[in-house]
């Protein structure tokens, strides 16, 4: 066993075991590497006779997180803690000759084989478990009686390919334990959700750390979490906007910049008497067009900003005013890889007609042809911000 560990892992190219010996308890591996006119001397593996069964890795060991390729220095450790180790198989003793064969060039400890046995069978027991876990919601899903969309929403095809299997499982949770409580009482805020999967302290702040990548993950399968229930995301998020907007508690006119927060959006609809939204990837761009008010009230406009990303609450904001007056929608996003994506989705709300503004001033009537007019031309939106009769040809 300890030879072909020792094969599979730390041999180099051309390197071959040339014998072995038996000291103190500890096999001594002698590595040599054959060129055209000798063999020479390379390197020396101490590892363990006998490996220990133990599967939970000693704290000081664990604390140097070994991988097969880490070497580590253990000058810190006295010699009776380095020796018990080497022992006990936790760790492989490599000496690495200068090229005369003779002298010592480096002495390092590498991961041993009763470590990697310990990491395999840790492994094994996260399997057992995500496998166990899988089960569970399964069952719970079948229980939930989830709507069609829902069931879509968690179809692993549909996730992001960079999500890890654990955050899949995480975002799974998460939307049934979101369904369970708009089943249960209808409303709830956001810290409700981890809460009622966790009765304990620190429950409520569950799914605290992928909130807006899981809300957001939920409206990109078009799932508007106001419908079900979420009357708070448990967090302020702001909508910055200009035009003239209504809410059961507030109106808004054209001539400033105004900001409303998610938890508004989510009590009650806004509706607009604007025909024209524009939905703005950048700020600088909003505060410049909000004090042109003269066009904003000629052209009949409504600016939204997007502030870099469409969160589920812009979303829903969004969705709002275009179910009213709105007649057009002209998307303004940067023309790189992001901004593309966002001027994307950003479409994906809209029902109407939009229209996408590129660089040198062009305006485009199909996706397609906007996102291939900029493919290589990365460009910001602050780059071309002209100005009212600019603004008026794009109309």
């Amino acid at each position: 066993m300890q030879r072909a560990f020792l094969e599979a892992t730390f041999l180099k190219k051309g390197e071959t075991i040339e014998r072995v010996e038996e000291i103190d308890g500890l096999f001594v591996f002698h590595i040599i590497k054959h060129t055209a006119r000798r063999y020479l001397r390379v390197a020396q593996f101490k590892i363990a006779k006998k490996i220990v069964g133990q599967l939970e890795i000693p704290k000081e060991i664990r604390a140097l997180k070994f991988t097969p390729k880490a070497k580590r220095n253990l000058d810190v450790f006295n010699i009776e803690n380095i020796y018990e180790w080497l022992q006990a198989g936790w760790i492989v003793q490599e000496t690495r000759y200068n090229a005369d064969g003779m002298t010592v060039a480096s002495v390092d400890y590498r991961m041993g084989p009763a470590y990697e046995q310990a990491l395999q069978y840790k492994q094994q027991q996260t399997l057992e478990v995500e496998q166990e876990h899988i089960k569970q919601l399964e069952a719970k899903s079948k229980q939930l009686n989830l709507p069609i969309i829902f069931k879509q929403a968690m179809v692993d095809e549909q996730l992001p390919l960079n999500w890890s299997f654990s955050k899949r499982l995480r975002y799974k949770e998460f939307c049934l334990a979101l369904y369970a409580l708009y089943e249960k009482k209808g409303l709830y805020d956001f810290k409700e959700i981890g809460a009622s999967l966790y009765d304990r302290i620190g429950g409520s702040k569950y799914f605290d750390v992928h909130r807006e990548e899981f809300l957001g993950q939920l409206a990109f399968s078009g799932i508007d979490v106001s419908l079900y229930g979420l009357v708070s995301t448990g967090k302020i998020v702001s909508i910055h906007f200009t035009g003239d907007v209504e809410h059961p508690y507030a109106k808004y006119t054209i001539g400033a910049v105004h900001a409303t927060t998610d938890n508004a959006v989510y009590v009650a609809p806004f509706s607009t008497t604007n025909t024209t939204l524009w939905l703005v990837e950048n700020r600088a761009i909003l505060t410049r067009m909000a004090v042109e008010v003269e066009f904003l009230k000629q052209t009949n406009s409504c600016v939204v900003c997007l502030d870099g990303q469409i969160r589920s609450a812009h979303r829903a904001f969004i969705e709002q005013l275009e179910q009213t007056k709105i007649k057009q929608t002209i998307i303004w996003t940067d023309t790189d890889v992001a901004g593309i994506t966002i001027a994307k989705h950003a479409a994906e709300i809209i029902d109407g007609p939009v229209k996408w503004i590129g660089r040198d001033f062009e305006v485009y009537d199909v996706f397609q042809l906007f996102e291939q007019a900029h493919v290589g031309r990365a460009h910001e939106q602050e780059q071309q911000l002209g100005g009212v009769e600019q603004w008026m040809k794009w109309i």
